[in-house]
């Protein structure tokens, strides 16, 4: 499903262009820039100047609220096999990395690509059963004209760009991951920020000083009619166009200026030869950017721009400039088409499987036939090798076949309750060092009493007085001591009593919610209703309730959504993967 802003005719999809603008920083001359859905107006002296795109998002505009109207659709698109690219432009310092990376760490400060990640693992658990899938990601960055893998061991060695008919334009030696998990993707993440060239101007401290490319396949076979489409998503952050004179770059900073720059007014070249009907020659060759690129501009692939911009008065031209960009770039035109793959990734694993399995097999008939001859001859030293050596191959082999099978995702399966599972292993393995610190210190208490107990064996006393006046002191520490540990019993005793009060108390409200349930499903509720509502449930993670699928698009539900906003209320970001679509 696309959105209605989408231009379509038949297999031709227009490039949608979004504009983001930066909140306003403090101590800075604001340029009058006036927006309204999808008109926005920029103004300075008596000069106004009107452009017109898919959607505009100001400063009070959220990270959610921007994969909902952009990323969603084009991630719908990719599950079903299309291609699929999101790239942010703008001047340095405008928020294209915020846009596109965020804080993944925060779930409100996450930018499209965690999300993205969020909503395909979702999907994959709502699928059908019958549907496999492979996710696998790359990330590189092109740096001063030179390609570079950022989740390489050596990401500073330079890559070459190749071209294969049938294939299509890639990049030789890049490095490809399967994940399977979002803490897998986030250790990817994070280890690809870390290398990516970056670098302080008077724009930007964090300035990126590279144009950074992750890309992410999506394979997907149907078992029941046999079918392999092959999905494949580049999400762009392009780096920052520059003036010198701004940004009062010098040395390293100044060459890579010029780089980045080039590669921009290249990439400006191929949008202006695609808008122009008369041109006859696209020069996507010029430079590695638009050649990577060649796909998702005027090629096979549903494309998204957002362009990001400042309000700051300074800025003013660099704004201008990126506005004319942006308004360009909306009229090139894509034609799309699925991918249909005869021999997948997918297909592969499974051989792979199946030969690990018919290995197993041997080895396990190679097990009993020694069995069988243990059995006739006495054990010796050679016969045990002989199943010491068939286990371990056994082990060897069984983990391989786990290893690809975890690989391959099935369609139904909760992957956030995986992700949930793990959490829980980490708070035990945490309560459990709480337990381990909490003995280890009395264990110290117990040591120190022990040291002053022999101390005071060993000690020598010069009269009988004396002697009596340390056991006086010593009893009356001891009475400390003990007056000090029947309080903690007392306390945590009466913690215990509230506990199971508390337990009981909620034992009893649960039952009778439980009898009344029943009574009400059993006397009330036919038969053939009950199971198609059992068949329907989902249980909801982040407000821990069952719920029906699709309860949200029903009768009052959608009559309260329609009265919520025309109030003007918002929704909550949360529930942007139980409503995959924008609302219009």
């Amino acid at each position: 499903m696309i959105s209605e802003d989408t231009e379509v005719v038949n297999n031709v999809e227009n490039v949608r262009v979004f504009i983001r603008i930066r909140p306003e920083t403090e101590n800075q001359d604001q340029t009058a820039i006036t927006s309204d859905k999808n008109i926005i107006t920029l103004t300075k002296s008596s000069t106004a100047k009107t452009f017109k795109f898919c959607k505009i998002f100001d400063h009070t505009s959220s990270q959610i609220d921007l994969y909902r109207s952009i990323a969603v659709p084009i991630v719908a698109k990719v599950l079903k096999g299309y291609n699929g690219t999101i790239f942010a432009y703008g001047q340095s310092g405008s928020g294209k990395t915020y846009t596109m990376i965020g804080d993944i760490r925060k779930s409100e400060s996450k930018g499209i690509v965690p999300n993205i990640f969020d909503h395909i693992f979702a999907q994959i658990s709502l699928s059908n059963k019958d549907v496999s899938y492979v996710v696998t990601v790359t990330y590189l960055e092109i740096y001063n004209e030179e390609i570079r893998d950022l989740l390489s061991e050596t990401p500073k060695k330079k890559l070459t760009v190749h071209e294969k008919p049938g294939l299509g334009v890639y990049v030789k030696d890049l490095l490809g991951f399967t994940v399977d998990s979002l803490e897998g993707v986030t250790e990817i993440l994070c280890k690809g920020n870390k290398n990516r060239a970056t670098g302080s101007t008077k724009l930007n401290d964090t300035s990126s000083r590279s144009h950074a490319i992750f890309t992410i396949l999506v394979e997907s076979k149907n078992k029941t009619n046999n079918k392999t489409t092959f999905g494949k998503l580049n999400l762009v952050d392009l780096a920052g166009s520059e003036r010198v004179n701004r940004t009062l770059a010098t040395g390293d900073r100044l060459k890579e200026a010029g780089k980045i720059n080039l590669s921009l007014s290249v990439l400006g070249n191929v949008i202006s030869a695609l808008v122009d009907g008369k041109a006859t020659h696209v020069p996507y060759r010029n430079s590695k950017l638009t050649r990577l690129l060649q796909d998702s501009l005027g090629g096979n692939s549903v494309t998204a721009m957002i362009a990001t911009i400042s309000p700051n008065c300074l800025d003013y031209e660099e704004t201008l400039y990126t506005l004319m960009y942006a308004d360009r770039v909306r009229h090139i035109q894509n034609y799309v088409s699925v991918n249909v793959e005869k021999k997948s990734v997918i297909e592969t694993f499974e051989l792979k499987i199946l030969e690990l399995q018919k290995q197993l097999q041997l080895l396990v008939l190679e097990e009993q036939k020694e069995t069988k001859r243990k059995r006739k001859k006495s054990k010796t030293v050679i016969n045990n090798e002989e199943f010491e050596r068939i286990e371990m191959e056994k082990g060897v082999l069984e983990n391989k076949i786990f290893v690809i099978q975890k690989k391959i995702l099935v369609g139904g399966e909760n992957l956030f309750e995986k992700a949930q599972q793990q959490m829980e292993l980490i708070e035990d393995t945490a309560k459990e060092l709480e337990h381990l610190d909490s003995s280890h210190q009395l264990l110290e208490e117990i040591l120190h009493f022990k040291g002053k107990e022999k101390n005071f064996v060993e000690k020598q006393y010069v009269s009988l007085q004396e002697e009596d006046k340390e056991l006086d002191r010593k009893i009356e520490e001891t009475e400390k001591l003990i007056l000090k540990a029947e309080d903690i019993l007392q306390k945590k005793e009466n913690e215990y009593q509230n506990e199971i009060s508390t337990l009981l108390h909620t034992n009893k409200s649960l039952a009778k919610e439980m009898g009344l349930a029943n009574f009400i499903v059993n006397n009330f509720l036919p038969k053939e209703y009950l199971q198609k509502i059992n068949s329907n449930m989902e249980w909801m993670e982040d407000i821990q309730e069952w719920q029906i699928k699709g309860i949200a698009y029903c009768g009052n539900n959608l009559k309260k959504n329609r009265l919520r906003s025309k109030r003007g209320t918002r929704s909550n970001s949360k529930s942007v993967f139980k409503d995959y679509y924008p609302k219009q």
